[in-house]
């Protein structure tokens, strides 16, 4: 859970309902000048008081990353938290983006866009989307054409299966023998099954005719249901809608996100996507600026030098935003600086009233010394660490000459933030967040990217079985493997894998089931 105490503390600093009111009435709020560590703590005080959701946007790449990990102490545990990944490929460079860059933008792009459709659910908790200036600056598909590719799907509705495979295709999903990994679809007799790009598991539709009969999540892996839905929603697979002459082509032939600027003229940005009662936060202004220049004049030389090479037709459309441009898409919308820029002092005593706290380099002695000092003083402290146990026991053993075992005055938590800051407000305690960079002198590991999402191909759990191979099957024990065999099952040909036992026995198992 996050610190409740501390962010109520936040909030109740002077400047922080001057500044919520300003931001309520659609006002920019630039150079509020907090120092780095007070920043991330400031985005959760306004969160648990901000009724739509929250873009972030920091200067480059790994800062989105890190900012994008740390929140998750600063927000309740359900809220829903997205990283707008910025794309491998350079502006103007003809390749492809990866599956989790993909997957990562559409998620965002689709709960932004859920707050345009009045009959999706709204998250619990307002969503917070981290973004770096570039991911922000790369062109997107229109919103419209966004929400109108969405499907909702209901158990009972009715819709031509074919129709349903039309609009897959359309949006960028590719038909596979099963579905293994997200953007896949597959098309068998009464079944259709779909992995929406934004969605943990697949979905299995069961149709009779043209009725929908059932709507299930399933295990990829071994096929078994794990939950009943009555609705469900299949997002764009892809930040563009192919045209449907490019629906047949191999997947090497077929549009990619280079030729996204072709299809969509009328592209749109992440803020276009951001419903009016959201608020922008920007990491430092004149910070992000810079990179921006430096990210188009990257691209404008880039684009020169594919001309020249005859790679890249005179007339390509720009694919990105320029900060300018962005700039104007902010107009009537509330947004506030939480660093430095070269312009304006507004609400300065929110920054007045952090500090750096003191570092121990890995004296634990003295630092328990000090901590009871300071809860004996009638201040509060809190403690974010990747060795909590072991600070706990360190601070069991402590004798206490002016404080009692800490109670509600200290607290160590189990965590990875950058680094800590001391809280002094005008009114009430002052507290003491203290990190592994002020107790031990660590730096914070880089976060790593997370893993692809895919299921195992159930074909790699038989890959290596020849005739004749011994296998074990989990109910009828050892038998030989005698190959793969088609059989006719529900008027549908399948593939099942026979294993052979003792008096001529046989016994087929479904390629799907074979782990």
């Amino acid at each position: 859970m996050p610190p409740r105490d501390l962010l109520a503390a936040i909030a109740a600093l002077p400047g922080f309902g001057g500044a919520l009111m300003a931001l309520d009435e659609r006002q920019s709020l630039p150079g509020l000048g907090l120092p780095r560590a007070a920043r991330l703590p400031l985005l959760g005080a306004l969160h648990s008081r901000w009724r739509g959701p929250l873009l972030l946007v920091a200067a480059r790449a790994d800062q989105a990353l890190r900012l994008h990990d740390e929140l998750a102490f600063w927000l309740p545990p359900d809220t829903p938290r997205y990283l707008f990944r910025e794309p491998t490929p350079l502006f103007y460079e003809p390749a492809a983006w990866d599956a989790v860059t993909r997957r990562d933008r559409i998620a965002a792009l689709h709960v932004l866009a859920g707050y345009h459709l009045p009959w999706l659910p709204k998250p619990a908790h307002p969503p917070v989307i981290v973004a770096s200036v570039r991911a922000l600056m790369v062109r997107t598909l229109p919103r419209r054409d966004f929400i109108r590719a969405e499907q909702r799907l209901k158990t009972g509705g009715r819709v031509q299966p074919r129709e349903l495979v039309r609009g897959w295709l359309r949006m960028g999903y590719r038909p596979a023998e099963l579905v293994v990994e997200p953007g896949q679809f597959s098309h068998r007799g009464g079944l259709l099954d779909i992995w929406p790009l934004a969605e943990p598991f697949p979905l299995r539709l069961d149709f009779f005719d043209d009725e929908i009969e059932s709507i299930r999540r399933f295990d990829p892996a071994s096929q078994r249901t794990l939950r009943r839905l009555e609705t469900a929603v299949i997002m764009p697979a892809r930040e563009y809608l192919l045209p449907e002459e490019a629906w047949d082509l191999p997947e090497d032939l077929q549009p990619t996100e280079f030729d996204l600027p072709r299809l969509h003229p009328a592209a749109s940005s992440l803020f276009d996507y951001l419903p009016r009662d959201g608020l922008v936060l920007f990491d430092d202004r004149s910070l992000l600026e810079n990179v921006a220049g430096e990210m188009e004049e990257q691209a404008v030389k880039l684009r020169g030098e594919q001309v020249r090479a005859e790679l890249l037709p005179e007339d390509f459309p720009v694919p990105y935003w320029s900060w300018s441009e962005l700039e104007d898409a902010l107009l009537g919308r509330a947004w506030l600086e939480l660093g430095y820029t070269l312009s304006g002092d507004a609400f300065l005593d929110l920054a007045e009233a952090f500090e750096p706290e003191r570092r121990f380099g890995g004296q634990l002695k003295p630092m328990m010394d000090w901590l009871d000092e300071r809860l004996a003083a009638g201040e509060r402290a809190l403690l974010v660490s990747r060795q909590a146990d072991r600070l706990r026991e360190v601070w069991a053993r402590t004798p206490r000459r002016g404080a009692d075992d800490g109670g509600d005055s200290l607290r160590v938590e189990s965590g990875l933030l950058s680094e800590g800051f001391v809280l002094r407000p005008p009114e009430g305690p002052v507290w003491h967040l203290l990190t592994d960079a002020e107790i031990f002198g660590w730096k914070r590991p880089k976060p790593r990217a997370p893993l692809r999402q895919a299921a195992e191909a159930p074909e790699s759990i038989y890959a290596d079985l020849k005739p004749g191979d011994y296998v074990v099957h989990v109910d009828y024990g050892v038998g030989r493997f005698a190959g793969l065999v088609q059989r006719e099952l529900d008027g549908l040909q399948r593939e099942f894998l026979l294993i052979e036992y003792r008096d001529g026995d046989q016994l087929f198992v479904p390629v799907h089931q074979a782990d």
